[in-house]
């Protein structure tokens, strides 16, 4: 029990240390968490990503929160938030007076502009990855593929398109389209 707290805490640490451009940068830590150490599998993961969404404050800290509560309870909680927030604190608290005088420094600038398109490089590997297991089933056949998953990831990519809404309006669409499929298989 006590490596799993220690686990817990090195891998959220880690996560806090190189996750840059948001919380959604930090998925890639996430599935690989949920590949290595099965805390929680990759339909808990996709259900960790939504409720982060639509609950208050940053994305990155309530999916640590929650993964954490669903690995350890309320203690791997507060060790996951703890964790995920304290390389941030450190190099926050060092490097900005740093910043100020190296902002303008073609090599800090360097760095800077190659992060940006990396994480969403990451970013974009974990939703395919996701996209793969939940909608294709991880089979290539056409038998095995959800059609209502894939209709409505197809729906929800091209609203993005034609609209330049928030994304609640689209996690409310993905949201309602969930509750009506559930209920007509009910039936």
């Amino acid at each position: 029990m006590h490596s799993t707290y220690f686990l817990l805490l090195f891998e959220f640490f880690k996560t806090g240390l190189f996750t840059f451009g948001g919380g959604y940068a930090s998925l890639p830590f996430l599935y690989a968490m949920s590949e290595t150490y099965n805390w929680f599998s990759n339909t808990e993961l996709t259900q960790l990503i939504a409720v982060s969404g639509i609950t208050p404050g940053p994305i990155g800290l309530n999916m640590a929160t929650f993964a954490g509560f669903k690995t350890l309870g309320i203690q791997g909680s507060i060790i996951a938030t703890i964790s995920l927030v304290l390389p941030m604190l450190i190099i926050t608290s060092r490097v900005f007076k740093l910043y100020n005088k190296f902002s303008e420094n073609k090599y800090v600038k360097s760095i800077l502009y190659v992060l940006r398109p990396t994480s969403c490089a990451l970013i974009s590997a974990v939703g395919l990855k996701l996209f793969y297991s939940l909608v294709l089933n991880e089979h290539l056949s056409f038998a095995s593929v959800d059609i209502k998953a894939l209709l409505l990831v197809i729906l929800l990519f091209l609203i993005t398109f034609k609209s330049d809404r928030t994304p609640i309006i689209y996690m409310t669409v993905a949201g309602a389209a969930g509750i009506i499929f559930y209920l007509l298989k009910l039936l």
